[in-house]
């Protein structure tokens, strides 16, 4: 049976201290989010160009929130995510309920801009399929 894959995107503006404690707090919400389902998750952290518009948006954001301050060694990552599963367990209900964990405990320990989005699509099933290959 082919399974759902939802990808979470979120991104962050901080240093590198404090992407350290926002990846272990993303670490843990999603060990706890995946606990006693049957589904795989990964995540992998990438820094994301300054030309890019969501590092744009996020130094925007710091810089109203922070005027006159100095950014310092501040940097735009991607915080990427992927869960795979039944679609039953991957529902738009569930991966809100994720999303809105993710944003209270970032915010609970850091103040940092973010932004999160989340993508679902169906994996493509190879047996099922192998005579369209």
């Amino acid at each position: 049976m082919p399974k759902r894959i939802s990808d979470v995107s979120l991104h962050v503006y901080v240093t590198p201290v404090t992407l350290d404690r926002v990846v272990a707090t993303v670490r843990q919400v999603v060990d706890e989010h995946v606990a006693d389902r049957d589904l795989f998750a990964w995540r992998f952290t990438l820094p994301i160009d300054p030309d890019q518009p969501s590092h744009a948006v996020l130094e925007t954001q710091w810089r109203l929130d922070n005027p006159g301050a100095d950014p310092g060694d501040r940097h735009a990552y991607e915080i990427a995510l992927s869960l795979v599963g039944d679609a039953k367990l991957l529902t738009e209900a569930n991966l809100a309920q994720l999303e809105t964990r993710l944003m209270l405990c970032i915010s609970a320990q850091d103040a940092v801009p973010y932004e999160i989005h989340t993508l679902h699509r169906e994996s493509f099933d190879f047996e099922e399929n192998r005579e369209l290959i």
